[in-house]
């Protein structure tokens, strides 16, 4: 359309041009030749000069055409096209590289008909008109590059999803990205790009939904195993904190509880989901159903930050965690650890001498700050306060070099 505007002005200003000049002066020719002569005006020899060269061009395309080389003279011509695409496509790519916004756009435009793969054209020249701000021309080039091959839907809503997530407008980036997963489910890269923005948009229940997709396609091999598991874990510890929180949740302890059941097992059995999850409820007051929770994952997952969490249960029945612990013991008895926590249920039980047994026993095994801790609280319990000072030193020098 451009083009045929541009011509018909062209046209418009050489006519009243050549009008204004033969209005001035006709102009004569004479044409001699023998006895034959033409005598004529300057502007109607023009004129039947140009009308002679149109006339002798199709006399040329007939004659080929009779002698059926017209098809070769095509492809010449087609060639020629195609040459000059390339040379214009790759100086509109340095363009694009170099940042030059404008003449990217005009190369790759003008050589997208003629190139052998439009689609790389109208693709860069969508982004060329991006980084000018002209969304509706890039719309227009986004539409010319889908029509241009077959199956290229995916391709081009990929690309039209990151121009939008290069400017931070992820929201509509996501608009994009859902449309073309309700038509490729599965596909690896999408997939990859939704989890990006999901997270970006800490839209941790969005991401919930996508974990089985997820997990199918670490199945097949699409996604890394330990990149899936620690989405999961993130995943998980964010909606145990946004259960816990929810103002519109009556009863957020049932929904913290169900949430976890609806967790897969491998998840469940995870130690820091286990962890935040078993605190949370501890938090909320519900340290019954945290010392469950925290027994059944300790046959699976065995880590000290869990036993120190068991030990800072209030339950009701503190006798049964020390007879849980104390079983334990039979399994490790060298974990120093198991041993501290022995000692803190020992004494909340009031039997002291029990916990003496166990600290001393710790100690033995290793120096921990918690072991020489404890021992000097039970001693300030018995006024040895040189003792318990002696305790409290080492505590405090293990720590600062722990810290250093």
């Amino acid at each position: 359309m451009k083009r045929w505007l541009l011509f018909f002005v062209i046209t418009l200003v050489v006519a009243l041009g050549a009008g204004s000049l033969a209005g001035q002066d006709s102009g004569y020719v004479l044409l001699s030749w023998h006895h034959y002569s033409l005598e004529t005006s300057l502007w109607f020899f023009l004129l039947l000069l140009g009308v002679m060269l149109v006339a002798v061009y199709f006399l040329f395309r007939f004659s080929l055409v009779m002698l059926g080389s017209d098809w070769r003279f095509n492809e010449w011509r087609r060639s020629r096209r195609t040459a000059r695409a390339r040379k214009q496509t790759t100086r509109g790519l340095l363009s694009l590289a170099l940042g030059q916004w404008p003449r990217a756009e005009r190369l790759l435009t003008r050589s997208a008909t003629d190139t052998d793969m439009p689609l790389i054209n109208y693709l860069a020249a969508a982004r060329a008109a991006y980084e000018q701000g002209k969304h509706d021309t890039t719309d227009e080039l986004l539409s010319a590059a889908s029509k241009s091959t077959r199956g290229a839907d995916l391709a081009v809503g990929i690309s039209h999803a990151q121009l939008l997530i290069s400017r931070g407008h992820k929201e509509q980036a996501l608009a994009v990205l859902v449309s073309l997963r309700d038509r490729y489910p599965r596909h690896s890269y999408l997939l990859k790009l939704l989890v990006r923005l999901y997270q970006d948009l800490e839209d941790w229940v969005a991401l919930h939904e996508l974990l089985p997709i997820l997990g199918k396609a670490g199945k097949a091999g699409k996604i890394p195993e330990s990149k899936l598991k620690e989405l999961e874990e993130k995943v998980y510890l964010q909606l145990i904190d946004r259960t816990a929180k929810a103002q519109q949740s009556k009863d957020p302890v049932a929904a913290l509880k169900k949430l976890y059941q609806s967790m897969p097992r491998h998840c469940r059995r995870q130690g820091d989901i286990l962890l935040h999850y078993t605190d949370t409820l501890h938090e909320l007051g519900e340290d019954e159903q945290a010392e469950v929770d925290l027994r059944n994952g300790l046959a699976y997952v065995w880590r000290d930050d869990l036993l120190l969490a068991y030990a800072r249960l209030n339950g009701a029945d503190a006798r049964r965690r020390f007879l849980f612990a104390e079983k334990q013991l039979q399994e490790r008895p060298n974990d120093p650890v198991l041993l501290l926590i022995l000692a803190r249920l020992a004494l909340r039980l009031e039997q002291p001498e029990r916990a003496r047994e166990f600290l001393l026993m710790g100690l033995k095994l290793k120096n921990l700050p918690g072991l020489n801790a404890e021992m000097g609280k039970l001693l300030v319990q018995e006024q040895d306060h040189v003792g318990a000072s002696r305790y409290f030193q080492q505590a405090l020098a293990q720590q600062d070099c722990q810290s250093g």
